[in-house]
């Protein structure tokens, strides 16, 4: 396995809990999954774009606290497993990494931004909806909305002439 590059993109929230859980691309497309926190080299170069201490657990626990922050943001599921996780890593300050993490998911529980938090309708990264009305529907603009843009163009150009093909752009 390859490393992964991160790049500004993959941290669109600027939260550590989200933009660690969004290490999984297309969440919402198991035909298209892709984990990219299945190495220790990519959580540690994570982390080092993120501004982090490198984690000192290894990946089957840096996974299940992903997967915690994810269900409990995506779903509202498994509260009692993210402070389980949580207090696990204070003891004894076992995992800097982890517990800086598992701080930014339980402080974003309690804020009032936490009413905010939204699923992609294309790629399904979970992301902060800070526009004034609250009715952001991709994580970014960019790159999510236009693609659903020109996917919803594209099907409708064939749904108007279903015996010719589209147009190549």
């Amino acid at each position: 396995m390859t490393a992964f590059h991160w790049h500004d993109h993959h941290f669109i929230n600027r939260h550590p809990a989200l933009d660690f859980a969004n290490m999984v691309v297309w969440r919402n497309r198991p035909e298209r999954r892709e984990d990219r926190g299945q190495s220790s080299e990519n959580l540690r170069g994570w982390a080092n774009y993120a501004g982090l201490k490198p984690p000192s657990s290894g990946v089957a626990e840096c996974t299940a606290v992903r997967e915690a922050i994810d269900g409990y943001f995506r779903s509202g599921t498994g509260w009692p497993q993210l402070v389980a996780l949580y207090a696990e890593t204070l003891k004894d300050d076992r995992d800097p990494f982890l517990n800086t993490v598992l701080h930014s998911a339980i402080g974003l529980a309690f804020s009032p931004e936490k009413q905010r938090v939204r699923v992609c309708g294309n790629c399904g990264w979970l992301f902060i909806d800070r526009t004034r009305n609250a009715n952001k529907r991709w994580c970014t603009a960019d790159i999510c909305g236009s693609r659903a843009k020109a996917r919803r163009y594209y099907e409708k150009k064939r749904q108007a002439s279903p015996s010719s093909p589209p147009s190549k752009i």
